[in-house]
Parts: C-alpha cells; sequence; structure tokens
C-alpha cells in the first residue's frame, strides 16, 4: 500500500518513467535528519504533554479530547517532518550487471595440439571448426564458440537475468559491448566475432583490479574469465581475486587451452662461413632446444634450396641426421658437414622434423644463404732438396684442378726448370711477384739460397697482403737454422728450446698426432663425411716416424695437433700450430711424412688434408678484404628476449688485442648505448655478448672500431612487442581454480561450462541510479495541511468553550 502511494506521488511530481528493463523505488528521505534518541524523545515527550494536558480539562467530552489530542499531535508530527527537510527519493532498479572479461593477449591465438582425440573434436565442434579438417582450434575460437555457438549461448542465456558488459582484456582491460536489451545481441556477437588475440602483454589481475574500480557504485553480480590464466605483468590473478572477494564478486574462470605443457621445437643461430670453396667440408652449426620432448629422437635435414623455388618448393634433401631432444630449459649446438659441388649463390635450410603435438613448426628451421666459389689458388712450394713430403705433395697438386702449382727446387740444377712445367728457376727476387700467390708451402729450405730482402718479402707476403704460409719441418734446415733471420718472426713456435732429436742421437718411436679440441673443430680434419667419421679415420692413419722438437708455442698461436705422449712446455708437445699474423696466417708441420698415409688409399686422405689446408691458409681470398662481421642469433625479437650479439674478425690479427670489444647499439630516431663483448672461450677472433632486453623498435649495432678498421661494419634487428606467454604458454590450471576459490566462484573447462548459468549468483534488481530529490517540506500541500490541522484544532476548541 504504502508503495502503491509513493508511485504515485511520484507520478503527480512528475518523475520520470521506468526504462524498459528497471524499475522506479521511490521513499522518503530527511535531509535534516533528528538523532534516533532526540526523535523518541521529542515524539514520547509530545504524546505525555498533549494526553496530560487535554485530561485535565473537564469542560468536553473524551471523544472531544481524543479528537484534538490526535490534531495537537498531528501538528507536531507534520513540524517534525518540515524540520526535518522530507524529501522524495526515486531510485532507479535494474539488472544486476555481469562482467565477462575475455583473453585476447596473443597467447589466445595457439591451437594446443590435444593428446586427447576425443576432446579435440569436442572442442573444434565448440568452436564451429571447419569440417574435413584436423587442425586444433585456437584459443580465441574456442571462447567465441562459448559466448555464441548453438552449443553454448552463454551470451543470450544471460541476456534477461543479468545486465551484461563484455570486456577484453590483455595490456588492459577494455569494455567491448554491454548486453541490456534484446536488440543488443546481434551488434555484440558481431564485436566478439571480430575480436582478435594481438595484445602484447596479459594483465589478467590488473584487468580484474580495474574492472572492480570501475564499476565500484555499483559491483558486478560476478565476473566471468575465459582464459589461460597466464599473467605475464602486473598483479597476480589470485591478488586480485583477494578484492573481488572483499567485495562480495565472485570469479568463475574458463580455463582456455591444454594444461599440458608445451611440445616445441626450435633452431637458432646457425654459423656457416658465407663464401666457401667448392668441395669444402662446408660445416652447418645450429642451436637446437626443445620442450616437453626430453629424450625423444629428433630428425635434423640439411637441404638445398633450388634456384629461383619458393619457400618450401623444391627443394633436395643433402644429409640427415638423428639426435636425442635436449632437456627443457637446455639447448645443444648441432653440426651437418656438406660438400657443394657446384658453384653459386646456394640457399642452405637446416631444419628439424616436426614431432606430433608440435606446437608451432615454423621454428624448426633456419637457412643462409652461402657463395660457392670455384677459384684457382696460386700456390708455390719451396723446398731445397726433392724428398719425399715434397715428391708426393708436388704430384697429387699438380693434378688437381683447383690448385696452380709452381714449385722451387733450390738446390736442382738449372735445367730442371726446364724440363718440369711447373717449376721456378728461383724463389721470387720480386714482392710483386711473390704477392701473386695465394699460399706459400716452405719447406726444408736453406735460407742461404734467400736474399734478405727475399725472406723480408716473405713477411710482408703474410703481414701485409693476407697470404698463408705453412712451413713444413725437414732434418736439415726448417726450422732450426732460421733462428735470428726474419723467417723467425713468423713461425708460431718459439725456436730458443727447439731441436732435431734425431741429429743428437735419440731415437724416436711411431706414433700418430692426436687432435685438440681446436683440432677436431678445424675443416683440415675433415677426412670423413662428419666429425665421427673424421675422427675414425684420423685414428686409422699410418703412424709417422719423426718430428722436430719445438715445446713452446707462441702466446697467439693455437695448436691443432699434438704428440700423443711427448711432453712440451704448456702440455703435450705441438705438432701443428697456426697463428693469425697481421692480415694473413702461418702454419708449421713438426713433421714431413704425411705420404706415408697414401699407403693402401693412395690420395684419398692424404690429398684431402692437403687441399683442405691450403684452403685453410687462403681463406683470407675469400673474405677479401671484409675486416669484421656482426652478427645476431636472430633478426626479430619479442621485447624481454635477450639479444645474443657477436662480432667476428675473419683475420684475428685485426682484433683488438685487448681481449674485448665495444659495439654502439641505437635505436633508430632514439639514443645509443655501448655494450662490451667479451672474447669466446678458445677463440682470439670471436667476441660476444647479451643485451638484456630492449624496448621495441628497430636497432643499428655499428661495431666500434679499433685503429684498423677504416669502414664501418653494422648489423640490424628489430624487437617486437611480445608474442604472448611464449616462456609458459600451457593452461595455468592452477592459478584459475585459486583464483575462484579466493572469490567464492568456480573454475571450468570449456567442455564443462555447459553449467556456469545455473552456478551465477541469483539475479536480484538492484539500484542503478538515483534521481536528484524532490523537496516535500516546503511545498504548499505540506503548509496547508500544517494550516488545516492547527485551524481545524482551534475551531473544535472554540465550539467546545476550551478557549
Amino acid at each position: 500500500m504504502t508503495d502503491w502511494i509513493l508511485r504515485k506521488l511520484a507520478d503527480r511530481l512528475g518523475v520520470a518513467p521506468a526504462s524498459p528493463g528497471e524499475e522506479i523505488n521511490p521513499s522518503i528521505r530527511f535531509e535534516q535528519p533528528w538523532s534516533q534518541t532526540i526523535l523518541i524523545l521529542t515524539i514520547v515527550g509530545s504524546i505525555l504533554f498533549i494526553g496530560w494536558l487535554y485530561r485535565h480539562e473537564g469542560r468536553a467530552s473524551a471523544f472531544s479530547k481524543i479528537v484534538l489530542a490526535t490534531l495537537r499531535m498531528a501538528v507536531v508530527i507534520l513540524a517534525i517532518f518540515m524540520l526535518s527537510e522530507a524529501v522524495l527519493s526515486v531510485g532507479r532498479m535494474g539488472l544486476p550487471n555481469l562482467t565477462i572479461l575475455v583473453d585476447d593477449s596473443a597467447s589466445s591465438a595457439i591451437a594446443d595440439q590435444y593428446a586427447d582425440a576425443t576432446e579435440r573434436e569436442a572442442l573444434r565442434k565448440l568452436a564451429g571448426a571447419t569440417p574435413g579438417t584436423d587442425a586444433s582450434p585456437d584459443r580465441i575460437a574456442i571462447a567465441r564458440g562459448l559466448l555464441l555457438r548453438d552449443q553454448a549461448r552463454l551470451l543470450r542465456d544471460l541476456r534477461g537475468k543479468y545486465r551484461v558488459r563484455l570486456y577484453r582484456v590483455s595490456n588492459a582491460a577494455q569494455p567491448l559491448t554491454e548486453v541490456d536489451k534484446p536488440g543488443d545481441i546481434e551488434p555484440a556477437e558481431e564485436r566478439i566475432r571480430a575480436v582478435e588475440a594481438a595484445g602484447t602483454q596479459s594483465r589478467l589481475g590488473d584487468g580484474v583490479r580495474q574492472v572492480l574500480t570501475e564499476l565500484r557504485g555499483a559491483p558486478p553480480a560476478a565476473i566471468v574469465l575465459l582464459s589461460d590464466g597466464q599473467t605475464t605483468e602486473g598483479e597476480s590473478l589470485a591478488k586480485a581475486a583477494e578484492l573481488a572477494a572483499r567485495k562480495g564478486v565472485p570469479l568463475y574462470t574458463v580455463g582456455l587451452g591444454s594444461p599440458e605443457p608445451a611440445r616445441d621445437v626450435e633452431l637458432s643461430e646457425l654459423l656457416v662461413d658465407d663464401v666457401v670453396f667448392v668441395d669444402d667440408a662446408v660445416r652447418f652449426q645450429a642451436k637446437l632446444s626443445a620442450r616437453g620432448m626430453a629424450g625423444e629422437k629428433l630428425v635434423i635435414r640439411l637441404k638445398e634450396r633450388e634456384p629461383g623455388a619458393p619457400d618450401g618448393k623444391s627443394q633436395r634433401e643433402i644429409e640427415t641426421r638423428e639426435v636425442d631432444a635436449p632437456k627443457d630449459g637446455q639447448s645443444e649446438r648441432i653440426e651437418l658437414i656438406h660438400r657443394p659441388r657446384e658453384t653459386g649463390e646456394k640457399t642452405y635450410i637446416v631444419e628439424v622434423e616436426p614431432r606430433p603435438r608440435e606446437l608451432q613448426v615454423e621454428n624448426n628451421r633456419v637457412e643462409r644463404m652461402v657463395t660457392v666459389r670455384k677459384e684457382k689458388l696460386k700456390v708455390l712450394f719451396v723446398d731445397s732438396e726433392p724428398r719425399y713430403e715434397f715428391r708426393y705433395l708436388k704430384n697429387y697438386l699438380e693434378r688437381d684442378e683447383s690448385i696452380d702449382l709452381n714449385v722451387v727446387l733450390l738446390a736442382s740444377d738449372t735445367e730442371y726448370s726446364e724440363q718440369d712445367r711447373s717449376a721456378l728457376p728461383t724463389f721470387p727476387s720480386s714482392r710483386e711477384d711473390l704477392f701473386g700467390y695465394d699460399v706459400v708451402l716452405f719447406g726444408d729450405v736453406d735460407t742461404s739460397y734467400l736474399s734478405q730482402s727475399q725472406m723480408q718479402n716473405l713477411v710482408q707476403f703474410v703481414t701485409e697482403k693476407g697470404g698463408g704460409l705453412l712451413f713444413v719441418a725437414g732434418e736439415l734446415f726448417d726450422p732450426i737454422s732460421y733462428r735470428g733471420t726474419p723467417l723467425e718472426t713468423l713461425l708460431p713456435i718459439e725456436l730458443a728450446e727447439a731441436r732435431n732429436p734425431t741429429a743428437v742421437g735419440t731415437s724416436l718411436s711411431s706414433f700418430r698426432p692426436e687432435l685438440t679440441i681446436e683440432g677436431r673443430a678445424n675443416p683440415i680434419f675433415r677426412l670423413g663425411d662428419n666429425e665421427v667419421a673424421s675422427m675414425q679415420i684420423w685414428n686409422e692413419l699410418p703412424e709417422l716416424y719423426w718430428y722436430i722438437e719445438a715445446p713452446r708455442k707462441k702466446p697467439a698461436a693455437q695448436v691443432l695437433a699434438q704428440h700423443p705422449t711427448a711432453p712440451g712446455l704448456d702440455g703435450k708437445l705441438p705438432l701443428i700450430v697456426y697463428q693469425f699474423l697481421g692480415a694473413g696466417k702461418v702454419m708449421f708441420h713438426a713433421f714431413d711424412d704425411t705420404w706415408r698415409w697414401r699407403f693402401r688409399t693412395g690420395d684419398r686422405y692424404f690429398g684431402r688434408f692437403w687441399v683442405q689446408t691450403i684452403r685453410f691458409m687462403a681463406r683470407s681470398k675469400l673474405v677479401g678484404n671484409r675486416p669484421a662481421e656482426i652478427t645476431t642469433d636472430r633478426r626479430r625479437y619479442q621485447r624481454g628476449q635477450p639479444i645474443q650479439l657477436r662480432v667476428r674478425f675473419p683475420n684475428p690479427a685485426l682484433a683488438p688485442p685487448g681481449g674485448e670489444v665495444t659495439v654502439q647499439i641505437e635505436r633508430k630516431g632514439q639514443g645509443s648505448r655501448n655494450l662490451t663483448l667479451r672474447p669466446v672461450s678458445g677463440s682470439k677472433n670471436i667476441f660476444e655478448g647479451a643485451l638484456a632486453q630492449a624496448v621495441e623498435g628497430e636497432y643499428m649495432v655499428r661495431l666500434l672500431p679499433p685503429p684498423s678498421l677504416d669502414r664501418p661494419v653494422t648489423a640490424e634487428f628489430r624487437v617486437d612487442p611480445p608474442v604472448g606467454e611464449r616462456e609458459r604458454i600451457e593452461m595455468n590450471r592452477a592459478e584459475l581454480a585459486r583464483a575462484s576459490e579466493i572469490s567464492g566462484g568456480k573454475f571450468y573447462t570449456p567442455l564443462a561450462a555447459g553449467s556456469l548459468v545455473d552456478d551465477l549468483p541469483e539475479p536480484s534488481k538492484v539500484l542503478l541510479d538515483t534521481d536528484p530529490p524532490i523537496p516535500l517540506w516546503n511545498t504548499w500541500p505540506v503548509l496547508a495541511a500544517f494550516l488545516a490541522l492547527i485551524t481545524s484544532e482551534w475551531i473544535l476548541r472554540k465550539r467546545k468553550q476550551m478557549v
């Protein structure tokens, strides 16, 4: 009855009618309310005083006294009504709010590879996948299916019970649409279908807190979150659930994605020479990492793309090998060897065969363009006498199509150079003639046949021209007699302690040189198709019988092979040593009987060893005058990923002597910073370092050149926003369930979300807004009523002769 009266009063006072789906709730409110104690005392006191007053009036009947007392009491109550400044307050009631948050971060584009075929098919049906395909639906498609598809129709089921507010949440919670009236459904469905998984972050906790803050005046009855539960930045979801619990807002979470750890294989950091010779043993090294596949066998393939063919087309398989997948969080280097037979620009691809239920296959391959050249190397072979090493090696090199050979036999007669087409009468006397060669093989040469200027030219041939010089030790002169000559500065060994053991009567036992770690990685010793085969061949080669004892190498030299038992001053006795000197390199062989390796195999390994050695010594011919190169482990990064930088000096002589290099990293259009790179263990010409992270943008890396570099060396890379939670992409079921439990809600999987609508709090009308108050206390009807009561009492008292 009271509600009916108040509604009629609101109508008479011109209150706007309720909107569809709403209702008005009028009530009386006092702008200047009295305290409860004063109000009660005033009313009770007034009743007692008025009752006492009229009880002692003897002239009127009891009925008249009651009427007069009632009128007097009504005047008091009306006075209190006016003094309290009574107003009509109109509240507008409507359906309770329900908020739905849809995770649109980039991780929602992941199509999980479910192990259970029945579950996968049910999710495909829920997401509305195209019939006839077997592809798993991505997470955002499953979210759309829950909201829109006939099997779920969550959006339509909620309309009429709640006022639905939809948000998409990634970097922040952004309003998407509202569903209140029937006509809101179709526009909302279109907006939901247009949502793409493109957010650069997943701030789920911040998103929930933002919604609760924005709707603090009318908090939602519940929040429904469709997400994988992975928070990449900001407040955790469980922490935000504590705030929701304090506000009485339960979280109902629907987990998108598979809770199983993701399965993924990645190849990166492909290392290979940019320019190689035909028939070179080209090493392809790449970093292999995997997740969720520890102990499984992975098939690695090396392929060559046919010229002009697009990606994935006309690829020729070159080599295949099987490896064990590394443990999660670890990586390992894989190596494949290929000997190109044709020249040209070749695109090589190293790839891992996709595994069942692998998350993505785009990162299973890396490729690199390599230039293959077929150039004759000009080699000068100098010796004093035609010893066995000279004879066999000369005969082989003359037949090799990649070698243009000249020989100088210093102790020969003049007719020798006329009878042998490759022989020269004397060692080149001019600098220009010597600089025409790429490699000089320097046998057991008697330096009395050479002038000081010729030896000085040989020094400049290495240091300035960038040529390769290989000393092959001999029992008579090389290297013992080179003390005090310009040649001593070239040798990678110290001659002070060097001696010929057989010259002092020491008998030598047969031996097989032992390769060092550096030697096993050097292309000189790639006698087989791979490292294992090469080591097996090396260990089966015939043994050698003589060597020079040079126990100390120079500080910058690297030992590739050593004696298996004989000691040196820095470990075992070095037998094959080389060093970079100026623009070129110098190698020393402490033995001269590799010709023994021809036993029962002919030139098969003997020839391969020597050609690969000569090519190694002539590598500067391929790299030209390029001083250095900068590479990154990839071209594009996601924000937060470390950026691996590498600087390589093809000619280590150009590497700074201080043991470190500095690069300048400049964000295009912004400032720059410097980064110091340290040498790689066991290398003097490769430097590495890492930039922990960088903000989004295009970057230029510039080598801050040491004095020997006169032109800029640069590289570029790009940093993109993070593409989802690539390190933690499985559905975080524990976090979603915990958030639901803390707030008093419930967790569901997509296939179990059919009961979600029934589990939501029972909807009841809530206050949406309040109209401005309408004053009642100072209106003329109230004033008229007050005057009417006073006048009525006075007239009655007059008639009863009580005045």
